[in-house]
């Protein structure tokens, strides 16, 4: 019994892979050269092989052939170049327009009459300052490490506290409070 026999019921036929004598396999260039140029949008993007795979339907071997490929490493050379040169325009406008901007939330900061200060709600006010404080590198650490200490004090240690507290003025009339009180009795 041979192969063919084996694997495949009766006669198949002409093999249809095979094209007539002439006839050539054409691509259709423009459609090729649109999804490069998606693939090559996306990866400027910053978006993953599998991402971009998903994203336009195709497999991630497809789109890491054509991001290894010749035409795309160029086209991103080329759109590369191009977002760079607007970065450092855009970063040239802001600075330029950044006394005029420190001006303005100065205004609201300080409620100034007579100004967009003026109209400024309280809550403004706090959040523009919030934020002038948080791009000076003064933010308020949030999320961060929390540190959980435990200590057991004596009744003599609570008393010595309280002392320090009444000394340093951060308590007023420590000798209201009962040590009980103090040490969860």
């Amino acid at each position: 019994m041979s192969l063919r026999e084996k694997y495949f019921d009766g006669d198949r036929g002409p093999d249809l892979r095979l094209k007539p004598h002439g006839v050539r396999k054409t691509f259709e260039v423009s459609r090729m050269w649109e999804r490069h140029h998606e693939i090559a949008r996306l990866i400027i993007l910053g978006y993953k092989n599998e991402e971009i795979a998903e994203r336009l339907g195709i497999s991630p071997v497809t789109v890491s052939y054509t991001r290894n490929s010749r035409v795309v490493q160029d086209k991103l050379s080329v759109m590369t170049g191009a977002r760079d040169a607007d970065t450092v325009d855009l970063s040239r406008e802001i600075k330029l327009k950044a006394p005029k901007a420190l001006a303005i939330l100065e205004k609201i900061i300080d409620g100034e009459a007579g100004t967009i200060g003026e109209l400024a709600s309280p809550a403004l006010r706090a959040k523009t300052a919030e934020n002038w404080i948080d791009r000076a590198g003064y933010a308020v650490q949030r999320g961060g490490v929390q540190l959980h200490a435990h200590a057991h004090f004596d009744a003599q240690d609570i008393i010595e506290i309280k002392k320090r507290a009444l000394d340093s003025g951060i308590v007023i009339d420590a000798e209201e409070i009962e040590i009980e009180t103090a040490i969860g009795g």
